[in-house]
């Protein structure tokens, strides 16, 4: 009986701080699975074993530019591999590899607009280096 007890309590105990902290934890994920992420357009590095893609990301109606890198086998999710290059803001933006550590993106914008952080990600590329170059359109 006391073990039954103990048991409740314990649940019960889980469940009102699960309610409580709700506001801190609960728009994370239900801003996530509410995001919307179309593939712009992607670009493999000369050796074939990366894959840096731009994609657009809508969270909360506020759309961002997100410059991607994956391994080539890894599978095209928004969070597998790492993030070069993000633009809070919707930006046109094309990519293309120099070499297999460093990747050139192609916008029309100021550079300063552009950070190494992305809705959701936590880890911007430690071994590509993204370079960028201004295009005239």
């Amino acid at each position: 009986m006391k073990r039954s007890r103990a048991i409740l309590l314990s649940i019960a105990g889980i469940v009102a701080l699960l309610i409580l902290t709700l506001p801190y934890w609960g728009m994370g994920p239900a801003v996530f699975l509410d995001s919307e992420r179309s593939v712009i357009s992607r670009s493999w590095s000369p050796d074939g074993k990366r894959v840096a893609q731009v994609e657009r990301v809508v969270v909360g109606g506020e759309p961002s530019i997100v410059i991607l890198v994956r391994r080539s086998w890894e599978p095209d999710w928004y969070l597998t591999g790492c993030v070069a290059a993000s633009h809070y803001q919707d930006q046109q933006a094309r990519i293309e590899w120099a070499s297999n550590t460093r990747l050139i993106i192609f916008q029309g914008g100021p550079q300063s607009y552009w950070d190494k952080s992305a809705p959701f990600h936590n880890n911007p590329c430690s071994d590509v280096t993204a370079i960028f170059q201004k295009t005239n359109s």
